[in-house]
């Protein structure tokens, strides 16, 4: 039906195009995430991203972004997660005792839990602040190298590494080649936002990372 067919009056209650856009802009209080999928995760297997390869995870969707991928390291906060209830429980405060409680979960093979440090990111490719949870033991070994860098580009690849019984892919970072603009609008609003996540009790939205070795 064309909107020629319908009468004037009914649609007086309409909303008009900028509110439409004002209700449906991003929210800047949620960030989506990035991430190394190995070979054997099940995107992967499923055709939805090349195996090895970050991808931005948002809204259920994955943007493939190849095998590496440059970003800027905006900020890095602690995180504490448990896929294994439902909802997921999520802490961003060390010295809470649900972030021990799942720390010390997470020393269990399949547990559903992890921790580490999550870096809040900007990928220039997609205009868009994703957060990068680096939760596993060969992810945190790398994470060492990317504190000292805050604040600077970087560029994500990963590399193959293995041991008696497995392969694994693990993420590799390296300084940037090329420099890096971050955009200034709602900056500080975005990092606030970052370090200043839900208290206990509150339900930060989590996607089902999975913990690798």
């Amino acid at each position: 039906m064309s909107n020629e067919l319908v009468p004037k009056d009914i649609l007086n209650n309409e909303i008009s195009s900028e509110v439409f856009r004002d209700i449906t802009a991003p929210r800047t209080d949620y960030f989506s995430r990035i991430q190394l999928f190995g070979g054997k995760s099940n995107p992967v297997q499923e055709g939805r991203i090349g195996a090895n390869h970050y991808g931005a995870v948002i809204d259920g969707d994955i943007i493939d972004l190849g095998n590496s991928v440059d970003v800027y390291l905006v900020s890095v906060r602690a995180k504490a997660l448990d896929t294994s209830s439902s909802p997921p429980v999520e802490c961003f405060d060390k010295d809470d005792e649900v972030f021990s409680d799942i720390r010390n979960r997470s020393l269990t093979k399949d547990s559903g839990c992890m921790f580490g440090p999550e870096f809040l990111v900007y990928v220039p490719t997609l205009d868009k602040f994703l957060t990068l949870f680096m939760s596993s033991a060969t992810a945190q070994r790398e994470a060492r190298k990317m504190f000292p860098m805050l604040r600077s580009a970087v560029t994500l690849k990963s590399k193959p590494v293995k041991n008696e019984k497995y392969v694994w892919t693990a993420p590799v970072v390296v300084e940037c080649s090329t420099p890096l603009d971050v955009p200034q609008d709602d900056l500080e609003k975005r990092i606030q936002n970052f370090l200043n996540p839900p208290k206990k009790g509150e339900q930060e939205l989590a996607d089902g990372s999975t913990r690798e070795r």
